[in-house]
C-alpha cells in the first residue's frame, strides 16, 4: 500500500479526514443544540435570546425540523420585544417549510389582528381551525376579531365552540357575553357573565359587563354591587369608577 507524506498509508489518510469531520460535524450539532437551549431560556435577556435563536438558525442551515423551531420560538420572542413584522416573516418562513403548522397560522394571526389587519387574521385563524380543529383558543381569537367587526353571529359560533371544546376557561364566556350583550340579548349575556365569574371570581372585567347587564335589565343595587367589587379588585378600573360616580355609588 503507497504511504503519503509522513509515513502515512492513503486509507489512513482518508479515515483520519472522516474523523476530523465527523468530530466537526458533532460540535456544530451541540452548538446548535446549545444556541437553542439559549434562546428558549426564559428569564433570561429577551435580546440574548433573539440572537441566541439567530445563531441556531444559521447553524441549522440544513435540518428543517431544527429551523421551523428556533423560527417559533424567536417569532414569540420577537412579539414580545414589539417587532411585529419581524414575528410575522418568522411565522411566514414556518408555513413555508411546513404549511401544516397550525401553530404559525395561529400566531401569525394573533399578531395580524394586533396591527389591525383584521381579514388577514381570519385567514390565518381559518386555517389554523382547519389543521387542529381541537384547540379551543384557535375558535376563541377569531371569535374576538368577528366581534371587532361587528359579526356577533359569527363571533357567537365560535365562543360557542370554544366553550364546548373547553368548559374550564372563563374567557370564551366572558366574551361571548360581550357579543349577546352587543346585541341587546341581555339575559343571555347575563347568563354568560355568571358562568364566566363562577369560574374566575376576582375578574374585575367581567364584574363590569354584569354590572352593565344588570343596568340594562333594571337592577341598580346588583348592578351597584358589581361595579364596587370590580373596584376593589381593580383600584383603577376607568368603567368602574364612572359608573358609580353615574349611579351615586
Amino acid at each position: 500500500m503507497r504511504s503519503g507524506p509522513w509515513g502515512m498509508t492513503i486509507g489512513m489518510r482518508i479515515i483520519a479526514a472522516l474523523l476530523v469531520s465527523l468530530a466537526g460535524t458533532a460540535t456544530v450539532a451541540q452548538t446548535v443544540a446549545d444556541q437553542l437551549a439559549a434562546c428558549k431560556s426564559e428569564g433570561a435577556d429577551l435580546k440574548v435570546r433573539i440572537q441566541a435563536c439567530t445563531h441556531a438558525l444559521e447553524g441549522a442551515a440544513d435540518n428543517e425540523e431544527l429551523r421551523v423551531e428556533a423560527l417559533l420560538q424567536r417569532g414569540v420572542l420577537y412579539e414580545l420585544w414589539g417587532d411585529q413584522e419581524a414575528a410575522i416573516a418568522d411565522y411566514s418562513e414556518i408555513i413555508t417549510l411546513d404549511a401544516s403548522s397550525a401553530i404559525a397560522h395561529f400566531n401569525r394571526g394573533n399578531v395580524r389582528d394586533r396591527l389591525g389587519q383584521q381579514d388577514l387574521a381570519i385567514q390565518d385563524y381559518s386555517e389554523a381551525i382547519r389543521l387542529d380543529p381541537s384547540d379551543p383558543d384557535m375558535f376563541n381569537n377569531r371569535g374576538q376579531v368577528y366581534d371587532s367587526r361587528g359579526e356577533f353571529d359569527l363571533a357567537i359560533a365560535d365562543y360557542s365552540e370554544a366553550i364546548r371544546l373547553d368548559t374550564t376557561s372563563s374567557r370564551p364566556y366572558y366574551n361571548r357575553g360581550l357579543s349577546n350583550f352587543s346585541k341587546g340579548e341581555f339575559a343571555s349575556a347575563m347568563a354568560d357573565f355568571d358562568q364566566a365569574l363562577s369560574l374566575q371570581p376576582n375578574d374585575a372585567d367581567a364584574l363590569v359587563a354584569r354590572a352593565a347587564t344588570h343596568e340594562e335589565l333594571g337592577d341598580k343595587p346588583a348592578a351597584l354591587t358589581d361595579y364596587r367589587k370590580a373596584l376593589s379588585l381593580a383600584p383603577e378600573h376607568a368603567e368602574a369608577k364612572e359608573a358609580l360616580e353615574r349611579l351615586g355609588k
